[in-house]
C-alpha cells in the first residue's frame, strides 16, 4: 500500500532518455517502461497512458513538450505520474523541489511515484534528490583528487590506476549486490532487478551489465560469506 494512494488508483507513466546511446545501453525507454508496468501490476495501479521522451534532464520538466502532455493528462484525470527512477524526472534538486512542493502546477500537481521505491512520500522524494546531488558532488571531488594524486605519481600511474580501478569495481559490485538483495526482499523478480541495476549505472566486477542468472549467483555467494 502506498503512503499517498492516488485518488482514483490510476497513473500516467513518463519515461525519459537524454540520448540515443543511452536508450541502447540498457538504460532505455523500454527498460523503464517494464519497471513501471511491473510496479503498477504489483501495487494494483491502473496505467492510464505511457509517455516517452528524448530530452536532456537539464531541461526543466515544465519546458519538456512530452512531460507537459503527461502532466496535463494526469491533472485532468486526477492521476499520479510514475517514473522508473527519480533521475528520470530530473537530476536537478530544484526541479524535484519545484515539483514536489507544487511550484509548477500548483495545488493540481499530480502525485509523483518512483517505481523502484514506490512507498516514498513527496517529502522523502525531495530529501532523496538532495542526498543524491550531494553524493554526486562528493564522488566528483574524490575522483578529481584521486586523479591528481595519480598524476603526481608519474611512472606509478599505470599500476596505481589499475589498483584504484580494481578497488572501485569491487566496492561497486558489493553495492550492486546489496541493492539487489534489498529489491529481492521487496518482491522484485531477478529479471526486473537486473534492469534496475543496469538503469542505475551499476556494473559487474568486470564492468559489464547485469543479468538475472549472474545476480542470483552473486546474491547466494554474498549471503554465504556474510552468514
Amino acid at each position: 500500500m502506498l503512503k499517498n494512494q492516488p485518488l482514483n488508483n490510476s497513473v500516467v507513466i513518463y519515461c525519459r532518455v537524454s540520448t540515443d546511446k543511452q536508450d541502447k545501453s540498457g538504460l532505455g525507454l523500454e527498460a523503464q517502461l517494464q519497471i513501471c508496468r511491473e510496479t503498477c501490476e504489483r501495487l494494483g495501479l491502473t496505467v492510464l497512458a505511457e509517455f516517452k521522451e528524448q530530452i536532456s534532464g537539464k531541461v526543466h520538466p515544465q519546458d519538456r513538450p512530452i512531460f507537459s502532455q503527461a502532466a496535463q493528462l494526469a491533472i485532468k484525470n486526477k492521476s499520479s505520474i510514475m517514473v522508473a527512477k527519480l533521475d528520470r524526472l530530473s537530476r536537478e534538486v530544484y526541479h524535484i523541489s519545484g515539483y514536489t512542493q507544487h511550484y509548477i502546477y500548483g495545488k493540481n500537481t499530480p502525485q509523483l511515484i518512483v517505481a523502484d521505491t514506490p512507498n516514498m512520500s513527496q517529502l522523502e522524494i525531495y530529501i532523496k534528490a538532495m542526498i543524491s546531488e550531494e553524493e554526486r558532488k562528493l564522488i566528483g571531488k574524490r575522483t578529481r583528487e584521486a586523479l591528481a594524486v595519480l598524476k603526481n605519481q608519474g611512472r606509478e600511474l599505470g599500476k596505481a590506476g589499475r589498483e584504484a580501478a580494481h578497488k572501485a569495481y569491487t566496492e561497486a559490485n558489493k553495492e550492486a549486490v546489496e541493492r539487489a538483495i534489498a529489491l529481492r526482499i521487496e518482491g522484485y523478480s531477478y529479471n526486473l532487478i537486473a534492469q534496475i541495476l543496469n538503469s542505475e549505472g551499476f556494473t559487474t566486477s568486470k564492468g559489464g551489465s547485469w543479468y538475472p542468472a549472474e545476480i542470483r549467483k552473486r546474491m547466494i555467494t554474498y549471503q554465504n560469506k556474510t552468514g
